[in-house]
């Protein structure tokens, strides 16, 4: 199997395109996205068709405005300039990873910079480049319109905020040109294969770019719903789990005669429900001489003596030799259910459970528009309070306002008052999760019915996912939101008039 690369322009060390060759070692061949194909319309008596229509459009209003792409990239372009410049490594590009560069983005993404190095090799010195990183980057802050505020650093990454409110994860990578060298190292050394996966980001964001536009749609409603989902964990690999499940799901559905969003959205929530059974890799097939696409392994042929999968499709056989798999195109030792904890499994089961119940019950109730909308993607589990225990703090008091905007921040702004909150694990995670949920309902709202939708309907939608969220009456608070302790503020668009919600919340 040849290897997959994607070109672009390096003078200034940014690779966002959308061309994509591979070299087999004597000649490059195409690489060619699958056919873009519209929804079929099925017919004016069918039952599908709104649902079909208003998913269609939902999902199509999910991603990141051109404004948000535009200042992205601009404040990605200092960051690797200042980076070349003055870091003691030899800094040779960023590439965009993660849904941003896959295009599979979803309201509020990260942005994923990945910061290929030369002269160093996986697994990397991480604390060491990454304290380098942090130095260089403290000091130009305010030149790079970098938030002020202590940088946190992980086992792989740096994250900071810019000023806009865009978050950045930032991953060192090793300049490596033969994958096959890298794979080798991995399998000798699994242990510390962890380190190698930025080095695939040309791959994975290649795997995503040649979907067609269907398959992307449905991609952004099934992370949308993810987006949605309580767990009380972290949930790692969470967003490119679901992106394989909308392929899967999307390329069983080009077996029909016409396209169903509808009928995509039913079956990737069939295949979650069915997770603690799922055997999913994908393996790249050539079309003709010079031009290959993707394609799903059916699993009769995923068991461990197929060893021609090995380990450029599947790393190892320990993988093949599991009950449940979902390995990543780009790099076969990157199994996304490994180590996933069996109540996560259970609780995704349960929430595409009733999900699928929710949504043979809307459509056949006939109820569409913005409440099938709101109904199918509400939050899951609707109620906090049963799960607050151990994982979550809940507010003892709290504030809703809504009015025209008064900032200029692409995203959700978060102001704080009581620094304390944001030390206690339980009191930050109820802030993360009421934030999610806000940004949700606030979009589903707006996006679902943009002709007709008012910025009460807005706050009203927002009240109502307050009470059933903390299971509390919505008297009139005795506090306005600058005597709370943190307040979140979503900006949203009606009729070319800006708008803004404020949600407050204090701890006794």
């Amino acid at each position: 199997m040849h290897e997959v690369t994607v070109m672009g322009a390096s003078r200034n060390g940014l690779h966002d395109t959308d061309g994509f060759t591979w070299n087999n070692g004597s000649h490059e061949v195409q690489f060619v996205p699958a056919t873009d194909t519209e929804t079929v319309e099925m017919g004016s008596q069918t039952r599908q068709k709104p649902f079909d229509a208003a998913l269609t459009a939902f999902g199509q209003s999910l991603g990141c405005s051109e404004k948000f792409y535009d200042e992205g990239k601009a404040l990605a372009q200092r960051v690797f300039l200042k980076l070349q410049d003055k870091s003691k490594y030899s800094v040779a590009r960023v590439h965009f990873g993660g849904s941003f560069g896959k295009k599979t983005d979803v309201i509020e993404p990260d942005l994923d910079l990945v910061v290929v190095c030369n002269k160093i090799d996986p697994p990397l010195d991480n604390v060491n480049v990454l304290d380098d990183f942090e130095n260089v980057l403290m000091m130009h802050d305010d030149e790079l319109k970098i938030r002020e505020g202590p940088f946190k650093i992980t086992e792989r990454s740096l994250n900071f905020s810019f000023k806009n409110g865009i978050e950045v994860d930032l991953l060192p990578a090793a300049n490596v040109t033969d994958l096959e060298e890298i794979r080798n190292k991995m399998r000798m050394d699994p242990k510390n294969a962890f380190y190698y996966n930025p080095s695939f980001v040309d791959q994975q964001v290649a795997f995503l770019r040649s979907q067609n536009s269907f398959t992307h749609t449905l991609i952004r409603l099934v992370k949308f719903w993810f987006k949605n989902l309580h767990f009380g964990q972290n949930v790692g690999g969470g967003s490119a789990m679901m992106e394989m499940i909308s392929i899967s799901a999307a390329e069983d559905e080009g077996n029909y005669d016409s396209l169903s969003m509808l009928r995509a959205f039913a079956k990737g929530l069939d295949i979650i429900a069915k997770l603690d059974s799922l055997k999913l890799a994908f393996r790249c097939v050539a079309v003709t001489e010079k031009i290959f696409r993707w394609e799903k392994i059916p699993s009769k042929e995923l068991h461990e003596g197929n060893q021609d999968l090995i380990p450029k499709v599947i790393g190892n056989e320990n993988i093949l030799k599991r009950k449940y798999f979902m390995v990543d195109p780009a790099n076969p030792f990157q199994d996304f259910l490994e180590g996933k904890a069996e109540s996560l499994i259970d609780k995704l089961k349960m929430f595409a459970s009733e999900t699928r119940d929710e949504l043979r019950k809307v459509v056949y109730g006939n109820v569409v528009g913005k409440e099938f909308i709101q109904s199918l993607l509400k939050p899951r589990p609707t109620s906090l309070v049963e799960e607050a225990e151990g994982t979550l703090s809940l507010p003892s008091d709290f504030c809703v306002g809504v009015g025209y905007t008064s900032y200029s921040s692409l995203v959700c702004d978060m102001k704080v008052r009581n620094n304390s909150v944001m030390q206690e694990i339980p009191k930050k995670n109820s802030i993360n999760t009421f934030k999610q949920r806000l940004l949700a309902i606030v979009n589903a709202t707006v996006n679902a019915n943009q002709e007709t939708v008012t910025s009460d309907d807005v706050r009203n939608a927002v009240q109502s996912m307050i009470k059933t969220s903390l299971k509390v009456g919505l008297d009139q608070s005795p506090y306005n939101h600058d005597e709370m302790d943190v307040t979140l503020t979503i900006p949203y668009r009606i009729n070319a008039t800006d708008y803004e919600i404020r949600f407050s919340m204090r701890w006794n």
